[in-house]
């Protein structure tokens, strides 16, 4: 068997979050009122003063979230727009508008539209959140931090929040900050293995090999078919000088798919 004593192996995988996720508080999105947005289409057709008289912000709304639903992120963007035009002191249309946009990556646009949103209602906690994971996007971490601790200030039981504020924090190399904010994620909510999974890698990258193979247990217990965790937590049993832990959890990454792990079976674990 190869001689890895004083080697420093890496994980293949970065944090598992892909960062693409927004809060959805879609307040008025009802049947009636959903109802009530195709009946104004219906009559606008055969009575354009109709409607063009009685379209109201509510109507907007409901047709902007319509169209969201259906990935018409642009249709939404113009229907919330029209709202806005209506009612341009209330904050639901900012936010609805904002989440269109992060959903076309026009993270600079739906920043502008959160902080419009809380400007309008500052204890709007979910265009806190998402405008954080924006800013994030945007590589802005003070920011994003800033936005998801004004979240949690409001909204202290979400694990997400403490989740993603860690990973925010790691791109920021405060890593203290992180493992807290990760632990408190699991702490608030044991079944969370992503937070396991990446103070896991976090520990890894640190040398911490033990505190790695510790969170990937968890992993492992959680989410037993994700070769990931079997993978990164036999990169840090090699660091451990521990060759059959190592080689047992690469054999089960290569049973459950992992691509990879056939070529590092035959690098670590063949006999000389």
């Amino acid at each position: 068997m190869n001689n890895f004593a004083g080697m420093v192996l890496f994980s293949k995988f970065g944090q598992s979050n892909d960062r693409l996720r927004k809060l959805e508080f879609m307040n008025g999105y009802k049947p009636l009122h959903l109802f009530s947005a195709v009946l104004v289409l219906l009559l606008g057709l055969t009575f354009p003063k109709f409607a063009s008289c009685q379209t109201t912000y509510q109507d907007y709304l409901n047709k902007g979230n319509s169209k969201d639903s259906l990935k018409d992120y642009k249709g939404a963007i113009s229907n919330y727009d029209e709202a806005i035009k209506l009612e341009p002191v209330k904050p639901d249309a900012y936010y609805y508008k904002a989440n269109a946009e992060f959903d076309l990556l026009d993270y600079q646009q739906s920043v502008k539209d959160y902080s419009k949103t809380v400007l309008l209602n500052p204890d709007y906690a979910e265009a806190y959140f998402n405008m954080a994971n924006s800013l994030y996007e945007l590589k802005k971490y003070d920011e994003s931090i800033s936005n998801f601790t004004k979240f949690i200030s409001m909204k202290p039981s979400v694990a997400e929040a403490y989740y993603d504020r860690a990973n925010a924090s790691v791109k920021n190399k405060d890593y203290n900050s992180a493992i807290d904010d990760y632990k408190q994620a699991f702490t608030i909510n044991p079944k969370y293995f992503q937070s396991y999974y990446d103070l896991g890698n976090l520990y890894f990258n640190l040398k911490m090999f033990h505190e790695a193979v510790e969170n990937y247990n968890q992993v492992v217990k959680l989410a037993p078919k994700d070769y990931h965790a079997f993978f990164n937590r036999a990169m840090a049993e090699f660091n451990l000088d521990d060759a059959n832990a190592g080689c047992e959890d690469l054999n089960k990454a290569k049973e459950l798919g992992d691509p990879e792990a056939e070529e590092f079976l035959n690098e670590l674990c063949a006999e000389p």
